[in-house]
């Protein structure tokens, strides 16, 4: 039996009495503290006044990425890329193909820094914090819900403002302005999904589990995006070790810490360590959020056969590819 007294399993539905017994029946939450332990935090001031209008920040991030980007191609990305790819002579791109490899190196450059900033950003607001290992402080401390009422520092507001803003924009590049590969809907469908769980986990405040899934897909990324840069300058060493790099923090991270450490917990420490007791009935938020991180799972599953594609293609061919390409 659980710390801090009996459960009010009657308050819940059938479902929510189920997580509950399958979660304690096979021990896959550590019940040493529930809700009833651990007491409320203070919230904290919100910068506007109110928390969904501290959220409405999102939509300057969303307008501010596209200048930025902008402005990083003109004078950073495109003059390296010119300097890397054709020794500095701007000639070399008036022919299709080298077009579009100067596009895809600003593209790469682009999504490479902006993966390196969100990683670093989502150490800074959740490093020393005990919800940084302890997934089930994502959720004690919590007694009220919809929303959760843990408090969000401005760390966390700021760093959920610029993902949500960056994934809302880049929707509109996917559709429109970024190479297309074999994978143009997977990867439209992540971006929508991605864009859905940051609304959605900030409105009910789910932000904790939040940064820790973002943090554990971004990390990976960088390596991907530095592989592909290598590819392109034909620098092929380098460029594998960036995706054995790319490939161990992609499994480590996505399809080993994310399922066990972070599904597992949105499957059953918020209803074992918390609804169960404050009698909170866990849907249809639980459907919803879960569905949503079971997609991207799914997403990444799919992907890491498209790994393995490469890996076997660097084992037949002697050459790193890309294998979403269109023309491969």
């Amino acid at each position: 039996m659980p710390a801090g007294g009996a459960p009010q399993l009657e308050k819940l539905s059938s479902l929510g009495q189920w997580i509950y017994e399958a979660g304690t029946k096979y021990n896959l939450v550590n019940t040493t503290l529930t809700a009833l332990n651990v007491p409320p935090e203070n919230d904290v001031d919100y910068l506007l006044g109110d928390r969904y209008l501290d959220f409405s920040l999102c939509v300057l991030f969303a307008f501010f990425f596209p200048i930025l980007r902008s402005v990083l191609r003109r004078y950073l990305f495109e003059p390296l890329g010119l300097r890397v790819l054709f020794g500095g002579d701007p000639k070399r791109t008036d022919t299709p193909a080298d077009a579009a490899k100067l596009r895809k190196w600003n593209e790469s450059c682009w999504k490479m820094t902006v993966y390196i900033t969100f990683t670093a950003l989502a150490f800074a607001v959740s490093w020393g914090e005990i919800w940084f290992t302890d997934s089930r402080y994502w959720w004690l401390g919590c007694n009220r819900f919809p929303p959760c009422n843990l408090p969000v520092s401005r760390g966390v507001l700021l760093f959920y403002c610029a993902e949500t803003g960056f994934y809302l924009q880049a929707i509109h590049f996917l559709a429109v302005h970024e190479e297309r590969r074999k994978d143009w809907l997977e990867s439209m469908i992540h971006h929508i999904v991605t864009s859905g769980l940051l609304i959605y986990s900030y409105s009910v405040n789910f932000t904790r589990v939040g940064v820790i899934v973002i943090l554990l897909h971004d990390v990976s990324d960088i390596f991907l995006e530095l592989a592909k840069l290598c590819r392109y300058a034909n620098r092929e060493t380098m460029g594998m070790v960036a995706f054995i790099l790319f490939f161990i923090s992609w499994v480590v991270c996505r399809v080993a810490i994310f399922p066990v450490f972070a599904i597992r917990s949105t499957l059953f420490e918020p209803v074992v360590l918390v609804a169960a007791h404050m009698g909170i009935e866990p849907r249809p938020h639980w459907e919803i959020f879960n569905g949503l991180l079971m997609v991207l799972f799914v997403l990444h599953l799919y992907w890491t056969v498209l790994i393995f594609q490469v890996i076997r293609r660097q084992f037949t061919h002697g050459a790193m590819t890309d294998v979403r390409e269109k023309e491969e």
